[in-house]
């Protein structure tokens, strides 16, 4: 992959061109550092007001998509006119619930996982109502190898109902007809200007299938260069930064 910042000269063009531009950015390891718990990042200030002055202009959409919930993504930018993806893009819209079945089958999804897992201060079990996450971050090997082998064992106890995808130092489980952040950004490229160039940065494997649906568009994977769908890499929540000033800086 290609440093965004340092091959800027292969994208600047096609932002200015664009008569319309959707901007998809993760939250965790994206436009915050990762933290222990998701309750311990904040949003840097000057970020905020960047993301305010792009949602304001007329050719941009700003979406930020994440595996938060759409509530707790509000609460963390709180930015009028960015557009909040909560659940991995499933949720949309404020007071969007689960349906029953949905429920029903992640209630009986976190009782088994409960059983199995010792939480601790490093390896926890947290409840999203429609997906359900066991996260790692910190853990002892052992016990993230016990962890994993505890969430196979209830995944196959819910075959073809329950997916697994995993994101950085966290497990999420799904029902088969949440999607996932692919399905999410094709729905909202279909819902925007037809010519929208799609932007897209994100930090885990849970965005690599944004990143496959928007291989026309400019694609960013945030940390250490890696194997990627996306095109362009950023060291960092600082670099991301950095980048949206810079595309502030070409729609003026």
């Amino acid at each position: 992959m290609r440093h965004l910042l340092e091959n800027w000269n292969l994208v600047a063009p096609r932002l200015r061109a664009a008569p319309a531009i959707t901007l998809f950015l993760d939250f965790d390891g994206t436009l915050v550092r990762l933290a222990a718990r998701p309750e311990n990042v904040a949003l840097d200030p000057a970020t905020r007001q960047l993301l305010l002055r792009l949602a304001r202009h007329p050719r941009l959409r700003v979406c930020i998509i994440s595996g938060r919930r759409r509530a707790d993504l509000h609460q963390q930018i709180h930015a009028p006119g960015v557009r909040y993806l909560g659940l991995q893009g499933w949720e949309t819209r404020a007071g969007q619930k689960p349906g029953s079945d949905h429920r029903r089958l992640i209630d009986e999804a976190r009782r088994k996982l409960a059983r199995r897992v010792t939480e601790t201060a490093r390896l926890w079990i947290e409840d999203k109502g429609a997906t359900l996450a066991l996260h790692y971050r910190g853990a002892a090997g052992a016990a993230v190898r016990e962890a994993r082998e505890s969430l196979r064992s209830v995944l196959e106890q819910f075959p073809g109902r329950l997916r697994l995808i995993e994101g950085d130092h966290v497990w999420e489980l799904l029902p088969r007809e949440v999607g996932g952040k692919g399905a999410a950004v094709r729905r909202q490229c279909r819902a925007f200007h037809r010519g929208a160039l799609p932007v897209y940065a994100g930090n885990d494997a849970t965005d690599e299938p944004a990143f496959r649906v928007l291989a026309g568009g400019v694609t960013i994977r945030v940390g250490p260069p890696r194997q990627s769908h996306a095109e362009f890499h950023l060291r960092s929540p600082v670099e991301v930064r950095r980048f949206l000033e810079k595309l502030e800086g070409e729609v003026r």
